[in-house]
């Protein structure tokens, strides 16, 4: 069971990791006129469409994925304090990066961007990655202190299965 649930993580963060990088080199294509230039067989909006689905469904599974990770760690009764705040910060930032995603705000900003110029498109770029570094610098926080009160075992378990993870 903890070998399939590991696979369906990495999936996720795999999923994740082609969508984004993917997704600037498509931004920078669009600018440029080029539209679907990463993948000649998609369109510049099938490929947008498609990426939004992939992104916006980050909150999907919140709970599973808090389950799975307070099993695997093993959190006893006395680091639960510190599980639930790091929990509550890991569900806000789910919910409030899908919220972000799928609201009309979002489809205005995409829109703009492959009418902006490409100096433009680079900053409105620049600005989502600095929410997205807001958004690390948040979970770090609430990470730390639950980090450095887990056994050497623990810590061992959280540096293999929450590196790279879906959402760190």
């Amino acid at each position: 069971m903890r070998s399939i649930v590991r696979a369906w993580i990495w999936m996720r963060t795999v999923a994740t990791i082609v969508t984004v990088a993917g997704g600037f080199g498509a931004a920078v294509a669009q600018e440029q006129n080029m539209p679907g230039a990463m993948d000649p067989g998609m369109s510049g909006a099938g490929m947008t469409m498609e990426r939004g689905m992939t992104m916006c469904r980050m909150d999907e599974h919140i709970d599973g994925q808090l389950a799975y990770l307070q099993t695997e760690l093993k959190i006893t009764e006395a680091q639960t304090p510190q599980w639930n705040v790091f929990a509550n910060t890991f569900r806000a930032d789910k919910e409030k990066n899908a919220r972000l995603c799928k609201s009309t705000e979002n489809e205005q900003a995409r829109s703009k961007m492959m009418s902006a110029s490409l100096p433009e498109s680079l900053g409105m770029m620049a600005a989502r990655l600095t929410v997205r570094l807001e958004s690390l610098r948040a979970m770090e926080a609430a990470i730390e202190p639950l980090y450095s009160i887990l056994s050497k075992e623990q810590r061992k378990t959280a540096d293999e299965i929450m590196k790279g993870a879906s959402g760190f």
